[in-house]
């Protein structure tokens, strides 16, 4: 019996699939993000897994590899079966004939296609267009959107907003955040600043990145570079599909409960220049679309002495309550009190008050930094996502997405590291002074916030602590249990001893919390 291929090696296979034409290893190396060397170990499992489907593969020197098969069906019928049943997004994002297509019918929404109108336009079969159309609907029935097929032909039905949400979500997955290149006078970076030029044109983009830039004059503070990249995404949709004539009218929430005058005067005079341009009058729910996400956005702090407490002027009793609780709850799952900690107070409160506006008008946000901050940091954000559940039960709120949590994580992050910043220690050293000195010199150089409050023998140590605040000691020698941790090195103080110091610091809380955590789980 043949082992079955992995995710990455189907990944891989499908994207094969896709390429009727010699791809480099390179460039599959770079997209599954792998190494070459991994290509070709996978390759061979992929090249048996063909055999059975007569399907084998072409490899020329400098142009790549590609599949051929005697009968071109058996490609097709392969790539239809293993794109939908591993049910990843990819299936959708990583073919460029279904994004077309969904686009085409999110923007044609309410208008009708047909299923041999789409399998001439992309000279496929209309048993492909069939799969694809199978492949797209899956996609969006949890973004709150149905594809209705009848004799008339097919479109997608569902609110504005949500058709909007559905085209943000596949211009995002198109937007490659690892392009190279770069471009100076624009603040999205290549990969999405292409991705919407192929999308949209350059000048749609130049008028909405001035529209934009007059906006955050107006605010006086900018925004973060997601919430900018998705409001611009956002409106130049808007405008899209309003050039289309084919947007439906979105729900105006008419009892605009306390609205910030100052911001919803931004929003007007926004609407007011997109009409301008498209010579059109908007309806009114436009001016409340764009309110709604330039108040969900969330801002740049930069450190200026002069305007101290703006994180009360971008906070409400809500998120105070919401920020209290949840570095509440935090505290008492890593068992290390945060609440003193000013800096993380403040930077979540100016988070929480537009993510609890996200949650409320259900705006989803990308963190182009998940996989990372998940492999990084996992142990924090398994915390941070438990402590967020917690939260959520606390104030019956929506779940909590996991790149919102990421955004969290990150602010924990720092601020465990600032438990490590400022740390009273004391060394204790048998050898000569020639070493003590090499070894405070290497302490400090790995955490230059740190004060050595002296350098002493085990004799001498216990009178000294009984005189001194101590938080920690560094020994190279073995001594008797004492109240204050101890932590063994080596007198070169080498990457490993500070690896475990910052281990013995940090993350000995971690792993303390995480296995609770789970066991409180099974």
């Amino acid at each position: 019996m043949m082992q079955p291929l992995t995710s990455r090696q189907n990944k891989l296979l499908k994207y094969l699939l896709q390429h009727q034409e010699h791809v480099t290893v390179k460039n599959i190396a770079e997209y599954l993000d792998v190494s070459e060397k991994t290509v070709h170990r996978d390759m061979q499992f992929i090249e048996a897994f063909l055999a059975a489907w007569s399907i084998h593969t072409d490899k020329k020197v400098g142009a790549g590899i590609m599949l051929i098969a005697e009968d071109a069906q058996h490609l097709t019928l392969l790539e239809q079966q293993i794109a939908p049943d591993d049910g990843e997004p990819d299936a959708l994002v990583n073919n460029a004939r279904r994004i077309k297509i969904a686009s085409q019918l999110l923007s044609d929404t309410p208008r009708e296609t047909s299923i041999s109108k789409l399998s001439e336009r992309y000279f496929i079969s209309s048993a492909s267009i069939v799969n694809d159309l199978k492949i797209i609907e899956s996609w969006i029935n949890p973004l709150g959107l149905t594809l209705l097929r009848s004799q008339s032909g097919t479109h997608i039905e569902g609110s504005e907003s949500n058709v909007r949400q559905a085209m943000v979500s596949l211009i995002k997955g198109v937007m490659n955040h690892k392009e190279p290149g770069n471009i100076n006078h624009s603040r999205l970076d290549p990969g999405s600043y292409n991705a919407l030029i192929h999308y949209f044109g350059e000048q749609d983009i130049d008028f909405v990145q001035r529209l934009l830039q007059e906006m955050e004059r107006q605010l006086s503070y900018p925004l973060g570079e997601p919430y900018y990249i998705n409001l611009f995404t956002h409106i130049l949709i808007m405008m899209h599909r309003m050039a289309l004539g084919n947007s439906l009218t979105l729900d105006e929430e008419t009892q605009h409960q306390q609205v910030d005058n100052r911001i919803f005067g931004i929003a007007e005079n926004m609407v007011q220049q997109i009409e301008l341009r498209a010579n059109n009058r908007l309806p009114s729910g436009e001016v409340w679309f764009i309110y709604q996400y330039i108040i969900s956005s969330g801002i740049v702090m930069e450190e200026h002495a002069d305007h101290p407490a703006i994180e009360y002027q971008l906070s409400n009793s809500e998120s105070r309550r919401l920020t209290m609780n949840l570095i509440d709850i935090f505290s008492v799952l890593i068992h290390l009190d945060l609440r003193s900690d000013a800096l993380l107070h403040d930077g979540l409160l100016i988070h929480i008050r537009p993510l609890l506006n996200r949650l409320k008008y259900d705006i989803r946000i990308r963190n182009p930094l998940l996989d990372d901050i998940k492999n990084e940091l996992r142990e924090i954000y398994q915390i941070t996502g438990c402590a967020t559940r917690q939260l959520c039960e606390r104030f019956q709120l929506q779940a909590i997405t996991e790149d919102e949590v990421g955004y969290l994580t990150v602010h924990f992050q720092a601020a465990l590291e600032r438990q490590i910043a400022s740390k009273r220690i004391l060394v204790v050293c048998s050898s000569g002074v020639g070493t003590s000195h090499l070894l405070k010199s290497r302490i400090l150089r790995a955490f230059p916030s740190w004060s050595i409050v002296g350098v002493v023998s085990a004799r001498n140590m216990r009178t000294f602590c009984q005189q001194e605040e101590i938080d920690m000691v560094i020994s190279t020698i073995h001594l008797d249990e004492n109240k204050i941790p101890v932590i063994y090195v080596s007198a070169f103080f080498n990457d490993d001893d500070i690896k475990r110091v910052t281990e013995k610091v940090i993350a000995s809380k971690l792993h303390q919390a995480v296995s609770q955590l789970s066991a409180a789980e099974h």
